[in-house]
């Protein structure tokens, strides 16, 4: 191989995007008229890509699969919610709804950090339960004298856990944060 055709060769990228100098050019153009190895090298190298990259099956089942991890373990976290609700009522004398309140808050922050999701899964099936259980005879007897009794108890008994929840949440953020510093 000649001198000239690694010189041309090293320069054809820069020949087909037009980024040469008008003698530096004339001077490729000379030589792939007359050398036909490199004239073919330009040929080849003039061949289209493909202008998009299509995603093959083995990508969709990999995000079909994580999807599916995903929502597992968040029918898991509802699932423990709402055993959480209906096992640890104030109204019970239970008060170990402490300890698996901040527990709650603390793993669903960890999990999805999002205050706002923490405090949806320890609230709505908490304030669910307490309906059904304060709001209704479902369970034989109607626990408040009223309507309006029994909703400010269900009410108050969610701020309470939501306390609780907080709580959590705020032990899930130092954890983050001492994570991240380390």
């Amino acid at each position: 191989m000649k001198k000239e055709c690694v010189i041309v060769q090293d320069l054809l990228p820069l020949y087909e995007e037009e980024l040469l100098q008008l003698e530096t050019k004339q001077f490729i153009e000379e030589h792939l008229n007359s050398c036909q190895e490199c004239r073919h090298i330009a040929e080849q190298s003039q061949i289209p890509l493909p202008a998009e990259v299509k995603p093959g099956g083995a990508s969709k089942k990999m995000i079909r699969n994580i999807t599916v991890k995903l929502t597992t373990i968040q029918i898991f976290f509802v699932a423990i919610a709402f055993i959480l609700a209906m096992s640890t009522t104030i109204m019970n004398d239970n008060s170990g709804f402490i300890l698996t309140y901040a527990i709650l808050g603390a793993v669903t922050y960890l999990f999805y950090r999002s205050i706002l999701v923490a405090v949806l899964l320890a609230g709505v099936p908490n304030f669910i339960w307490n309906c059904l259980l304060y709001m209704t005879d479902w369970f034989g007897e109607f626990y408040a004298e009223s309507f309006s009794e029994a909703l400010q108890i269900a009410l108050t008994t969610l701020i309470i856990h939501l306390i609780f929840t907080f709580i959590g949440i705020i032990i899930g953020f130092f954890i983050l944060k001492i994570r991240e510093e380390n």
